[in-house]
């Protein structure tokens, strides 16, 4: 107890003296850490050094000196080292901070260790979703080709049930290959598509893509209203992405979740336990647009084995935490749910400490209005009048049953007031999987998991508008109903891709737009990704998250200047398609910020790192490129033609010498 009591002491005196460094991933002391994991420095102030390389040291005791490429966070809050070569098993690393200056005063300083795990044991990540499970198997031996073997869906109740189309997944029945499916509220099939051998987690994400989990190939991707493919998310740190959710996030963040197991001796830990168990943790991940991870949080490093009371400590296998939900709460910071602690927990997105423990044997909180604690527990949500909604699994509750539940939170007294729960009658129990969701007109979609029937729309005074079911032991992970805020059908052409002869562009391609506030400081509200037809120049844009109301419209590609639309913004109303035409003048860009090429207003092209403005370090990318015969799908080809030339070097070098920078309000 002396040496961790001095080790707090030194810890916290060496951070009063460099009070600018808030957060260390791996944080001081941390065992059992990946060998491919970066290190990730955060501070309160705005670093300000133009040498980085110069400040950070870090040391193996095996492997030595490590060498490796140096970035900072988009707010410039945030040191990231990620090693050219990877640490060595069973090893401790050094980390030396020197010198770094911040926007304050301060030279921050910082010397501290951490141990790498001793092995890497196998687990199956297909069985994070099973394990949930009791009979039947995922595991699907046909592959039709067309859709012969869709599972029926049956609908049992219809009263006036909310408008748009949900969206499943289907489990279990190895008479039916595995489909993302939407249906519509009759349950007809609105679309489907079979994906060989499994899917998971299929839903719409804030930024109104579909993403569903592969496992396939083990990533999580997103898709736009046409269905193209257009971005992929999956951990970094050498870490397994896991199947359970996905959050994308309005700056092109991304959270996500793994399950690292790890060899522990668990004969000190429990009576009976194992020498050689395999325990799995759980792994949180922040990953930016380029897939650097800029956030980690462990349950290692927070999270006591032995509070998973329901789970058998002895055997040689040990899920102690099983996460199964990633929420960014309003605050900025993040939810988990942990099934195997029946718990929910808020992270400090900032820190990486936690913030407060709902449930479980570290429960925080005092109920009111609740007798029965959730058990076992999936689908933490922020909605948006401010409570949480979460599905209660209800495992080892005598009866059993599942349930909706929804608590107000007074996150200061810790207080969690159940305002308004949805229990079936007969009970239905969903020993696994499951969601809840509230849909804008007040009504709440249950998804019961692991059993059938599989979902109901509930009105807030708990009367059935819908029910359906697929065939016995079909099951679906979660149940999502789409409804969309507004429809942005945008005309756009960059600079690069645009044929004036042909009046096409080379290529289709990904843009992401943005609806923002139109007055200071112009917050995005929402953002969605979508193709642009090569043809028709034209992209589809579905939002989420806004009311009717005057907004910018602004646009990225991923060579092209940020554009924004015309000065004083747009209406744009809700449940409508809203038509803009960047094409057909320069007024229709904030500051005529377009160039003309043949008929047609283009995006400038040439901003390859994506700072805001075309200058000498996106020519030098596009020289370095070029020397090399760069080819394929990358940032430097701005004409599209699949191969980095004196063409795209061109294009950026007359962009860079009239100095086109984003114009903004």
């Amino acid at each position: 107890m002396k040496i961790i009591l001095l080790t707090v002491f030194l810890l916290f005196f060496i951070l009063k003296l460099n009070a600018g460094i808030i957060y260390t991933e791996p944080v001081q002391n941390a065992e059992l850490v990946s060998i491919y994991n970066n290190i990730i420095i955060g501070l309160d102030e705005v670093i300000r050094n133009t040498d980085l390389n110069s400040v950070i040291t870090v040391k193996g005791s095996k492997s030595g000196i490590h060498r490796g490429k140096i970035i900072l966070s988009e707010d410039g809050k945030k040191l990231i080292f990620n090693p050219d070569n990877s640490f060595v098993l069973d090893e401790t690393v050094e980390v030396r901070l020197n010198d770094l200056k911040t926007s304050g005063t301060h030279k921050t300083r910082l010397f501290y260790s951490f141990k790498t795990q001793s092995g890497r044991p196998f687990r199956d990540h297909s069985a994070n979703i099973t394990g949930e499970s009791i009979p039947g198997s995922t595991d699907k031996s046909l592959y039709s080709g067309d859709y012969s073997v869709l599972p029926p869906i049956f609908v049992t109740q219809y009263n006036n049930p909310s408008p748009g189309n949900i969206l499943l997944v289907n489990f279990a029945n190895a008479s039916y290959t595995s489909h993302i499916l939407i249906a519509k509220n009759d349950g007809s099939i609105e679309y489907a598509r079979e994906i060989n051998p499994n899917v998971g987690d299929f839903k719409k994400q804030p930024n109104g893509l579909f993403a569903y989990y592969s496992y396939a190939t083990g990533i999580h991707y997103a898709e736009d209203s046409q269905f193209n493919i257009v971005d992929s998310f999956y951990c970094g740190n050498g870490y397994t992405t896991d199947p359970h959710d996905l959050r994308l996030l309005n700056n092109g963040h991304a959270l996500l979740m793994s399950y690292d197991p790890q060899t522990v001796n668990m004969a000190p830990v429990v009576h009976g336990g194992q020498h050689n168990a395999t325990v799995t943790g759980l792994i949180i991940q922040e990953i930016d647009q380029n897939k650097n991870v800029v956030f980690q949080w462990r349950s290692w490093d927070h999270f006591d084995i032995v509070d998973a009371i329901y789970e058998d400590l002895t055997a040689p296998t040990v899920d102690c935490v099983h996460g199964n939900a990633i929420e960014l709460d309003t605050d900025g910071n993040i939810l988990i749910s942990s099934r195997h602690l029946s718990e929910i927990t808020k992270i400090n997105r900032t820190t990486g400490e936690i913030i407060w423990r709902l449930g479980g044997v570290n429960n925080q909180f005092t109920f009111v209005n609740e007798s029965i604690p959730f058990h076992y527990q999936h689908d933490i949500r922020r909605i948006a009048n401010g409570n949480i909604t979460l599905f209660d699994n209800g495992n080892f509750r005598s009866p059993s049953f599942s349930r909706a539940v929804e608590y107000n939170l007074d996150e200061v007294n810790k207080i969690a007031t159940l305002v308004w729960q949805y229990r079936n009658t007969p009970d239905i129990y969903g020993a696994f999987m499951g969601s809840v969701q509230r849909l804008q007109n007040g009504n709440t979609l249950i998804c019961w998991g692991g059993t059938n029937p599989n979902v109901t729309e509930v009105t807030p005074a708990g009367s059935i508008a819908l029910q359906m079911t697929y065939p016995l032991n079909t099951w679906t992970y979660r149940a999502f109903k789409d409804q969309t805020f507004c429809t942005l059908s945008l005309k756009i052409a960059t600079e690069g891709l645009y044929n004036s002869e042909t009046d096409r562009l080379n290529l289709r391609d990904t843009v992401t737009a943005y609806i923002r506030n139109s007055s200071s400081p112009f917050s995005i509200i929402d953002s969605a990704k979508s193709v642009i037809d090569s043809v028709s120049l034209t992209g589809d844009f579905i939002f989420y998250n806004a009311t009717t109301g005057n907004y910018y419209i602004s646009i990225k590609h991923r060579n092209g200047i940020e554009t924004w639309s015309r000065s004083g913004g747009e209406l744009i109303s809700q449940n409508g398609v809203y038509l803009y035409d960047f094409t057909t003048s320069g007024s229709k860009a904030y500051g005529n910020n377009l160039t003309l090429k043949g008929s047609r207003y283009c995006i400038y092209s040439g901003d390859v790192n994506q700072d805001g403005v075309i200058e000498l370090s996106d020519i030098i990318s596009v020289y370095n490129d070029l020397s090399n015969f760069v080819t394929g799908y990358v940032s430097t080809d701005i004409n599209g033609d699949n191969i980095t030339d004196t063409e795209d070097e061109l294009t950026a070098y007359n962009n860079a010498i009239n100095i086109i920078g984003v114009l903004s309000p």
